[in-house]
């Protein structure tokens, strides 16, 4: 500001004569608050942004770390390609079934995880599936290499795995948890885990057979399941 001498007004900076009077202004009559400094910010105004990115990017890096963390081992009981036989068999026979009949059958843990590992595994091009059945739970478990990277004259393998947890409720199996590597998806988002054993248990044709399925229990090493056609 520039303070006219006469009557003591002030005056933007720029002005050659004074609003007030008309008087011609001395630019050594200026205010101090011609020279006033915007405040600084605060180091927190200043940084925000990377006080909100750092800690995103790490629970991103976490994230993305417990789903590249594969759980390898493979559950239940072993299976051979004799149980595998027999559930093959035990599907294909639904599709013969006529209007009116019905069909009860056990399935043990053991030939689920010949028929999950030798037939369905190979079907659905994936390294490993196997099944446990404990506590009313059914739980399914897969692993597989979806990725390569060459390193020189190497390839490392990515691998990752998913289980699913269901229970029975009539027909048909509610999945309850899933996880992707060691991250849970809990709730509803079991359902991406769902999807992703449909999709692997379709791979078989034959397996549409199951829709005829109408009741379903699980024991501790055994399903118990009753089929029919109206």
């Amino acid at each position: 500001m520039i303070i006219c001498t006469k009557c003591g007004t002030d005056n933007q900076l720029g002005r050659v004569f004074c609003t007030s009077c008309g008087t011609k202004l001395d630019l050594t009559s200026m205010s101090n608050k011609t020279f006033a400094t915007r405040p600084e910010k605060s180091w927190i105004s200043a940084n925000w942004p990377k006080l909100i990115f750092i800690p995103l990017f790490l629970v991103i890096v976490a994230l993305v770390g417990l789903v590249m963390w594969p759980v390898s081992e493979v559950i239940g009981a072993g299976g051979t390609s004799a149980g595998g036989k027999k559930i093959e068999s035990q599907i294909a026979s639904l599709e013969r079934l006529k209007a009116g009949q019905r069909f009860s059958y056990a399935v043990t843990e053991q030939d689920l995880n010949g028929y999950c590992a030798e037939i369905l595994a190979k079907k659905a091009k994936i390294a490993s599936m196997s099944v446990k059945m404990v506590n009313g739970l059914l739980t399914v478990h897969i692993k597989n290499v979806y990725y390569e990277v060459k390193v020189k004259d190497k390839k490392i393998p990515i691998i990752l795995s998913a289980e699913v947890k269901y229970v029975p409720e009539g027909a048909r199996l509610k999945a309850v948890r899933a996880s992707i590597g060691h991250l849970p998806l809990p709730g509803p988002m079991a359902k991406i885990g769902d999807k992703l054993m449909a999709k692997i248990v379709m791979s078989d044709p034959k397996n549409a057979n199951l829709s005829c399925v109408e009741d379903v229990k699980i024991l501790d090493g055994k399903m118990s399941l009753i089929a029919g056609k109206k």
